[in-house]
């Protein structure tokens, strides 16, 4: 009794286990496919306003060396400062839609727009184009500095390579849990169906309940031999193929079962 209730309990919370990671999984998957669509529409991702970049180049060093991780948060263009650190999206002909981290050097207003003049701290020269709202991202607020584990385990997720194993590895996860499901599913069945073939066994073994019955069967049908209109088989042969389908399926039961009881052991 104490066996059955522990089996049922790890049963109980292997099926718990599985629906929360295949839900962790679930979302893991949805993240990607959000992020995915934003990188695709305007070049970059955000949440909630803040986003997170990669520095590629050395024009902001040495405060924000190349490799580096900066954090950006969203801010009305009235709100930058001289002297900020902003992300912007390039409008040159040579850089167009890359994202652009540079300081902000002077603030002026033109034909009713606020505009900002930028230029990277290791640069001879100032920006060519103006930054405006339109192509403003945001203001840096933190920078990890180079040599980052975590600059560098962005930068592997952020290829092409490692975005499709972000990717691809849930997918493959979710479906060999499904699958696995519905194994289970499939041997829980087959022991219900032995089962009941075993209930037939007894009822049909037990005199007292069936007896009358088999008289009557056997006054209806006189020769072993007679013919199933349903099967077109003999009761014969149909008790044959009964009895080898079941044996089958009992072995079958008992390897997966010691199988099991091998990866437990």
């Amino acid at each position: 009794m104490n066996m059955e209730k522990t089996k049922k309990n790890k049963t109980t919370e292997s099926k718990i286990l599985s629906r929360m990671v295949t839900l962790l999984l679930i979302f893991a998957i949805a993240l990607c496919l959000f992020v995915t669509v934003q990188v695709l529409s305007r070049g970059y991702a955000s949440f909630a306003g803040f986003s997170l970049f990669r520095v590629a180049t050395g024009s902001m060093e040495p405060e924000i060396p190349a490799k580096s991780l900066i954090v950006t948060k969203y801010e009305d263009i009235e709100n930058i400062q001289v002297r900020d650190v902003v992300c912007f999206r390039a409008q040159s002909p040579s850089m167009m839609g890359k994202t652009i981290t540079h300081r902000v050097i002077s603030k002026d207003t033109i034909d009713g727009k606020i505009c900002l003049q930028t230029q990277g701290d290791a640069n001879p020269t100032a920006d060519a184009y103006y930054v405006t709202q339109d192509n403003l991202v945001g203001k840096v607020i933190w920078c990890s500095g180079a040599d980052n584990f975590f600059a560098d385990f962005v930068a592997f997720f952020t290829n092409k390579i490692g975005f499709l194993a972000l990717v691809a590895f849930p997918c493959l996860l979710i479906a060999g849990i499904i699958l696995r499901d519905c194994v289970g599913n499939i041997k829980g069945d087959l022991k219900k169906v032995l089962e009941e073939m075993a209930q037939e066994d007894n009822d049909k073994k037990d005199p007292s309940e069936n007896g009358e019955s088999e008289q009557s069967t056997e006054q209806e049908e006189p020769s072993e031999q007679a013919v199933s209109p349903a099967s077109h088989m003999t009761d014969e042969e149909y008790e044959k193929m009964r009895e080898r389908i079941r044996a089958e399926l009992i072995e079958e039961l008992k390897q997966d079962d010691d199988r099991e009881k091998q990866k437990t052991e």
